[in-house]
């Protein structure tokens, strides 16, 4: 805390408030009294206090607001390129000064998600902060996040908040990439936003390559692949209408999915397939959702990370590229390493690491918050 992590524990507070309503503003101070912090506070959560400010002489307000998503969409409009892509990450959290709150931008639509109390208590005005900054066309609501229970909230609202309602599909440029958006019913708030840089990564690596991505949800890492010039790409997912999806995209960035098969199966079954079948590739993506959101499923989670990559390495010819990625808050860096070199010894197989990225830049992390570094993309060569 003292360090500048955001985050006040409920095993570190001392002495709890009285009076104090849920999600309202209070002061953090040490044993002798002296002021740390400012935050929202909520007695039900295992995080009593997610600050906001160190800063004694800040008041929460409307301008407070205001001024935290201004700072914010600077920084994404400094950082992103507006003429390529205009599918990103606004607000980004304690990252972005705003705990619990995630805003992201899809062409002219904003989708918003509240997950906690204390930014639930500040929604209208980050809704009117939102509309006077962004002039969006219209605002969706994503907040059907497990993280609202954890903080005592009972309702996971989605839909219209404000202007019109988005289409069934919005269309996206990600880097002059497109890719159609389903915000309503997508999973996180429509698109993996934070893999943008790794896709890109991809794309240097994927000409003259038979390509497997597995997890593949959408596609992204598919149509970057194919815009790298890969000779095929294989895009296995257990979702058929992500697979539709996939198809789709493939169409509107005009490459062909009879050239790049998109196949509905379970990925642990079909990497079976292929091992009975002796077909390999020259680059695996895997890019799994989440395995472990818990410290006590740590265990079980690192034992299926190694299981999947290892199936995916004895698929990869000589030479051939790995990409395998962990979403997971709980896998720290050096775990994730751990566990690649595992896969690769019970696979026999040597991987060389040739780049290794964290999330995307518009996913920023403090370096006092390591939860804010949750998603680890590793590239190997696989001799």
């Amino acid at each position: 805390m003292l360090e500048g992590h955001p985050w006040v524990f409920s095993g570190a507070v001392g002495q709890h408030p009285d009076g104090v309503e849920p999600g309202a503003t209070v002061d953090v101070l040490d044993a002798e009294g002296v002021f740390v912090a400012r935050g929202y506070y909520n007695a039900a959560s295992s995080i009593p206090v997610r600050v906001l400010t160190r800063n004694l002489g800040e008041t929460i307000d409307a301008n407070f607001v205001r001024e935290r998503i201004r700072r914010a969409i600077d920084l994404r409009r400094s950082w992103i390129d507006q003429k390529t892509t205009n599918a990103y990450r606004v607000v980004h959290g304690e990252s972005d000064g705003l705990p619990g709150l995630i805003v992201d931008r899809y062409a002219d639509f904003l989708v918003v998600q509240f997950h906690t109390l204390g930014v639930e208590v500040m929604r209208d005005t980050v809704v009117d902060v939102l509309n006077e900054l962004m002039s969006p066309t219209g605002i969706w609501e994503r907040s059907d996040v497990g993280t609202r229970r954890a903080d005592g909230l009972a309702e996971f609202p989605t839909g219209l908040i404000s202007g019109d309602e988005p289409p069934d599909l919005i269309e996206v440029s990600e880097n002059r990439a497109l890719f159609a958006i389903d915000v309503r019913r997508g999973q996180k708030t429509g698109f993996f936003l934070d893999q943008r840089e790794n896709r890109q990564t991809l794309q240097t690596f994927s000409r003259d390559r038979d390509v497997l991505n597995c997890f593949c949800y959408t596609g992204g890492f598919s149509i970057f692949a194919a815009r790298g010039k890969a000779s095929m790409v294989v895009s296995v997912d257990v979702s058929q209408p992500a697979i539709d999806l996939v198809e789709h995209n493939l169409r509107l960035n005009r490459f062909d999915p009879e050239t790049h098969p998109c196949i509905a199966a379970n990925v642990f079954d079909y990497l079976k397939e292929c091992k009975a079948n002796k077909q390999t590739f020259d680059c695996i993506v895997v890019d799994p959702p989440a395995f472990v959101k818990t410290q006590r499923a740590i265990p079980q989670a690192t034992r299926a990370y190694i299981s999947l990559n290892r199936k995916a390495v004895e698929l990869i010819r000589p030479g051939g590229l790995l990409v395998t990625a962990s979403c997971s808050t709980q896998i720290d860096y050096e775990s994730f390493f751990t566990i690649v070199k595992h896969a690769a010894s019970a696979a026999g197989r040597a991987v060389q690491i040739v780049k290794s990225h964290l999330q995307a830049i518009d996913h920023p992390a403090p370096v006092s918050f390591p939860e804010g570094r949750y998603l680890k993309c590793l590239f190997g060569i696989v001799h």
